[in-house]
C-alpha cells in the first residue's frame, strides 16, 4: 500500500494534466490513431439514449494501455454523432489525492469541488472521486459537464 502511494506521489511530480494532445475533441475516430495510443482498443456501438449529447449515434472506444498518470489506463473516448465529445481515463484510488494535487498545481483551485469530483471548468477538466478517473470534455459537452458540476 505505501508503495502504491509513493508511486503515485511520484508520478505526479512529473505529470502534466493539461489536456492531451490524443484528445481532439470535435473529431471523428479517425482522426484518433488508437494503435498508437493503445496497448488494444475495442469499439462499442451504444444506444443513443444513454447520452444526452447523442441523437444518432454513441460509440466509445475502449483505449487499453493509454499511458497517463505514470501508468498505462483505461481511457474511454467517447463520440456522440461522430465527434469526441469526452474521454474518461480510470486510474487507482491510491492515485486520487495526488493527482488532483497535480490539477490544483496546475491549475488553481477547482472551479467546484464536492466529496466526489474536483471541477476545473477553464481546462474543462475534472477529477472523479466515486469512480477514480480523470475527465477531459469538449467545448460542446461543456455545458453538460459544468451543469451537472455547479448543481
Amino acid at each position: 500500500m505505501l508503495y502504491a502511494f509513493l508511486a503515485a506521489a511520484l508520478s505526479a511530480a512529473n505529470f502534466n494534466p493539461a489536456l492531451p494532445v490524443d484528445f481532439q475533441f470535435g473529431t471523428g475516430q479517425d482522426a484518433h490513431d488508437f494503435s498508437a495510443m493503445c496497448e488494444t482498443h475495442t469499439v462499442r456501438e451504444m444506444n443513443p439514449a444513454e447520452m444526452p449529447l447523442a441523437t444518432t449515434s454513441h460509440v466509445q472506444v475502449d483505449c487499453h494501455g493509454y499511458d497517463y498518470f505514470g501508468a498505462g489506463r483505461l481511457a474511454e473516448f467517447v463520440f456522440a454523432d461522430g465527434a469526441l465529445t469526452h474521454v474518461w481515463v480510470l486510474v487507482e484510488e491510491t492515485d486520487l489525492d495526488p493527482l488532483q494535487a497535480a490539477f490544483v498545481d496546475a491549475f488553481g483551485a477547482p472551479d467546484v469541488q464536492a466529496p466526489v469530483f474536483a471541477a476545473f471548468f477553464e481546462q474543462r477538466a475534472a477529477v472523479r472521486r466515486d469512480v477514480p478517473e480523470a475527465l477531459y470534455y469538449g467545448e460542446a459537452a461543456a455545458p453538460l459537464f459544468e451543469g451537472f458540476f455547479s448543481q
